[in-house]
Parts: structure tokens; C-alpha cells; sequence
């Protein structure tokens, strides 16, 4: 048997939660280069910054019996567990005197599928799923009229919540590929909106003029979808950053605009990657988002953020995700809906070699999404035969183990 080193990445976030080894060639050059991170913080830390938002009242000052609190949350295609930061608020505002029947959740689904009760359980905590009502927002109905108007669209959002007394958001906030980074006012905008308003904002994404990663000082994706938060109102913003494990590494709250800033600038300097050198061949695993083939396209991020080139102009790309959940759900970009379209080659990959390494997937749904010349490998060592073929001579590697969070600078 021949000598191979190994490289272990993160795998199969919320259904596994593992590590995966990946088995390289002895005489190849395999680096791994990992974020800066942060350490997960303990409840006390948590509660004081709960306590200490920015510029905002104290959440539960807003509180009082009578009062409906309506808490708008990210879905399960985002990293971060909830579980540690619902229990402090939910059990802030029953003190502060809002009665438990009055307390709901609602999940920022936007166009994705609705979760499940399991998958609740997993995002929200047990205690959470068995006491308090949970619903999904459905982008067709409950709705209710804002008032707002974006070009010609008239903007309608949840019901729920556009009429609940205290509106609370929570969710992750790291890169994303045109909100500049993710959550704060995009958890409206379009975790909450109706169709006709998703399909807007999804058509400026698929033009790709407005917006990138990494910006949201100038981006008018970003204004777009902060200024709609704003107007419907969100009383209280919590931002979690998670680190490499999907734990909580920071937490930011309070105003919508002041709280996800301040997480932004924490994201910038935990998620940040030094690269040094040129590399044949760049190994993007896909994880904390990595549970369906819907959302892998989150692995590229470090191809549009880097400061300068890390991969060879004739390199390959492999994308590496396990897709526990399988192919995933869209409204909009899913099979047969209305923003799909045939699959081409992407624009940032030029003609570098794209390989998809995901065991969950099989070619039909694969090629749903990615185009004709692309391949698509449900082994690792098909991978390694793949690219042996392509790199003859021992190729130089880098391996990415959570692309979709890492800020990439290179190093001369």
C-alpha cells in the first residue's frame, strides 16, 4: 500500500458534525489553512451582551405583560445553534411579564424549504420545540401589505410578525456572496418577504451588479435590504458569530445597523486566512453550510474575496460538501422554478477545472446545478484519480476547510 498524508476537514454539519480525512499522495504538497477563530463564549459573556446592546433599550425594558413578542430566526441552512441565545431572551421576556402563549417563533425561510420538526430541535433547542409555537414563514400567504414599494414591486412580509408588539431577529452573520455578509436586515429582506419581492431581489443576485462579498459600506444590496428593515421595524437585532465549530464566538445586539456592524468588523478579523504562494489545485469544503448541493456554491467565496491570485490560472477547483440533506430546495433557482436556468460555466472559475465531491448527490441532480464539463465524484480517491490525471507532476494543494467563512489574504 502506498504512503498517502492526510488532511482532516470539517464534515456533515448538524446531522454528523464530524471530521473527514482526506488522503493525499505522499510526494504531493498538501497545506491546510484554517481561519483565525475565536473560542466559544461561556453564558455570562452571552447574558452581557445581551444586557449591553447597541443603541437600543435594554430588550426586556421593551417588555410587558400584554405584549406580543414575535422572534424572527434564521433557518437551518445557516450555521449557527440558537439554542444558548433563546434561552436568556425567551426567559427575559417572560420575567420582564409577556405571557408565555405570547411568545412565537417564526423561521426566515425565504425561498428555502420549511423545517421540520427534528430540524427545529436542532436549531432552536428541545425546550424551545415542546413550549412555544414555531411557524415558517410561507412566501405565498399570511402576508401583509408594508406600504413600501422597490421599482414596481409593493413589498409584503410575514404577518406575524409585521404586527407583533416587540420585533426581535436572530441570526449568523458571515460572508456572503452580495449581502457582503449575512443576517441583520437580510432576515427580512428576503427571510421574510413574499414571492413577487424574493424573485426581485434574486433577479439583481443573478445579474450580479449589485452587491459582493465582504462590502457593506457601499453595497446597495445591503442599503436595499436594510432600509426595508428599518421601515417595517426590528425592535432588537441579535448577530451571532460562529467560529469553525458553529459555536458561538461572538454575539452582537441592539440596533439593527450599529449590532450587525460591530459583528461584521469581529467577522472580518476571526474569519481572515493568509495564503502564501501560488497553488495547482484548491480543496473548498463547504462546510458549516454543507448540508444540501443548494447551498455549496458558498465554497467559492474565497475565489472572490481574495486580495490577490492563490490559484494558478490553469488550476482546478474541488468543492467538497456532503449534502446530508441531498440535493435541497429553492423556489426560485430549484428545477422547473422560475429564476432557474440551464447551468454554465462559472464566470469567477475562468477555464480552471471544476470537480464537486459530494457522497450525497447522484449525476441527474448534480447536473441540475452544474455545468455539462463540470464532474461530479462520490469517492475521495475518485477525486485523487481525477486529478491525477490532470496534474501529472506532484501539484502543490490547499486545502480551505470552511471556505464559505474564510476571508482570504495573500501573502507575498
Amino acid at each position: 500500500m502506498s504512503k498517502v498524508k492526510q488532511i482532516k476537514i470539517p464534515w456533515g454539519a448538524w446531522y454528523e458534525d464530524g471530521f473527514l480525512d482526506l488522503s493525499f499522495p505522499v510526494d504531493w504538497e498538501a497545506d491546510l489553512c484554517s481561519i483565525n477563530d475565536a473560542p466559544r463564549l461561556d453564558d455570562n459573556t452571552i447574558l452581557k451582551s445581551l444586557q449591553n446592546p447597541f443603541k437600543t433599550p435594554d430588550l426586556f425594558s421593551m417588555a410587558e405583560k400584554g405584549k406580543k413578542a414575535v422572534i424572527a430566526v434564521e433557518d437551518i441552512t445557516r450555521p449557527a445553534r440558537l439554542k444558548r441565545i433563546l434561552k436568556p431572551v425567551v426567559n427575559g421576556l417572560l420575567k420582564a411579564g409577556i405571557n408565555k402563549q405570547d411568545i412565537m417563533f417564526v423561521i426566515c425561510s425565504g425561498a428555502h424549504a420549511p423545517m421540520l420538526k427534528h430540524e427545529m430541535i436542532l436549531k432552536l433547542g428541545r425546550d424551545i420545540v415542546d413550549n412555544y409555537l414555531i411557524l415558517n414563514h410561507n412566501p405565498y400567504d399570511n402576508l401583509s401589505e408594508t406600504g413600501i414599494i422597490l421599482g414596481k414591486t409593493p413589498v409584503k412580509v410575514n404577518s406575524h410578525f409585521f404586527k407583533a408588539d416587540i420585533k426581535i431577529g436572530i441570526g449568523s452573520i458571515m460572508p456572503h456572496p452580495f449581502a457582503g455578509f449575512s443576517s441583520g436586515g437580510k432576515l427580512i429582506l428576503p427571510g421574510l418577504s413574499d414571492i413577487a419581492t424574493l424573485e426581485r431581489s434574486h433577479k439583481y443576485v443573478m445579474m450580479g451588479f449589485r452587491g459582493g462579498v465582504n462590502d457593506v459600506e457601499t453595497n446597495k444590496f445591503r442599503m436595499e435590504m436594510e432600509d426595508v428593515a428599518l421601515k417595517i421595524g426590528m425592535d432588537y437585532f441579535i448577530g451571532i458569530v460562529p467560529n469553525s465549530r458553529r459555536e458561538i464566538g461572538g454575539v452582537f445586539a441592539g440596533h439593527l445597523i450599529d449590532a450587525h456592524r460591530a459583528g461584521v468588523e469581529f467577522a472580518r478579523k476571526i474569519y481572515k486566512t493568509e495564503i502564501s504562494g501560488l497553488y495547482d489545485i484548491a480543496i473548498l469544503n463547504t462546510y458549516p453550510k454543507d448540508s444540501e448541493l443548494m447551498q455549496a456554491d458558498a465554497a467559492l467565496i474565497p475565489l472572490k474575496t481574495s486580495d490577490s491570485q492563490f490559484l494558478k490560472e490553469n488550476g482546478a477547483v474541488v468543492i467538497a460538501s456532503r449534502c446530508s440533506n441531498g440535493f435541497g430546495y429553492h423556489s426560485l433557482f430549484g428545477p422547473g422554478m422560475r429564476l432557474a436556468k440551464k447551468p454554465i460555466k462559472r464566470r469567477n472559475l475562468q477555464n480552471k477545472d471544476l470537480i464537486v465531491f459530494a457522497p450525497g448527490i447522484n449525476q441527474p441532480e448534480f447536473q441540475c446545478l452544474y455545468w455539462e464539463g463540470y464532474k461530479l465524484a462520490d469517492k475521495w480517491h475518485d477525486v485523487i484519480a481525477l486529478l491525477k490525471n490532470r496534474f501529472p507532476k506532484q501539484p502543490r494543494v490547499l486545502v480551505l476547510p470552511s471556505a464559505p467563512l474564510q476571508l482570504i489574504s495573500c501573502r507575498t
